[in-house]
């Protein structure tokens, strides 16, 4: 669990879309919770096979409003209450939600590409959903222009919390994810029923659109007012 270790008086509710999104994947697991036939509507999420073959495609983006279980959305919903809002007061609305779908569409279509290359036959057709790969976008956006922000981190023995800089957490828990990515490839569930390359993909392309927004707007996103 990791928390904001300064209060950066960015509210969260001035964050349109951050409290739109919000809403919307609780309610879908509400949703989701509800089906009669106690699949938890599957069908919405995304399969490798189905996007190849032309399918479902519209799966990229109901898959992004799912989840497996409460403790799913519950850990994917903390996270993205700690980093949304400086991302999108930082960035403005729109081009925050231009980079929360990209980021979620191209770490399904990452995800669906490591699907192939993995050597076990009818992988490319488990069904994958989540947030994860959204927030992870999110993740390399806060890297990119928030990286010297305080976190609180559970400390090695998770009896305590130790403070560090949100550059230093996530580009550790990207390095992690990458390395669980490579494992999976020979090893899918060695690293737990987990989408791994959904995370990387995501990130990347949520780092990808931070760094060409910084580029160009240097540091003024910093003086915005809150």
């Amino acid at each position: 669990m990791v928390l904001e270790a300064e209060r950066d008086k960015i509210p969260f509710f001035k964050q349109y879309f951050s409290v739109i999104i919000l809403v919307a994947n609780i309610l879908v697991f509400i949703w989701q919770l509800l089906d009669p036939t106690g699949q938890m509507h599957i069908e919405y999420a995304f399969v490798p096979a189905d996007f190849f073959a032309g399918r479902n495609w519209w799966t990229l983006i109901t898959s992004m409003f799912m989840h497996g279980d409460i403790v799913h959305i519950f850990m994917n919903m903390w996270f993205f209450l700690v980093i949304t809002d400086n991302c999108e007061h930082a960035m403005g609305h729109i081009l925050y939600l231009f980079t929360y779908f990209i980021s979620g569409i191209f770490g399904s279509l990452l995800h669906a590409v490591s699907s192939l290359i993995i050597p076990i036959a009818g992988f490319d057709n488990i069904p994958s959903l989540g947030a994860s790969g959204a927030i992870f976008g999110l993740m390399g956006v806060y890297l990119i222009l928030y990286p010297s922000n305080k976190f609180y981190m559970p400390s090695v023995t998770g009896m305590s919390m130790r403070r560090v800089s949100a550059g230093y957490f996530i580009l550790t828990y990207f390095i992690a994810e990458l390395i669980y990515a490579i494992v999976s490839l020979m090893n899918p569930f060695g690293a737990g029923q987990t989408a791994h390359f959904a995370h990387v993909g995501g990130f990347i392309a949520g780092a990808i659109i931070a760094g060409i927004y910084k580029g160009v707007k240097g540091t003024s996103y910093k003086k915005k007012s809150k």
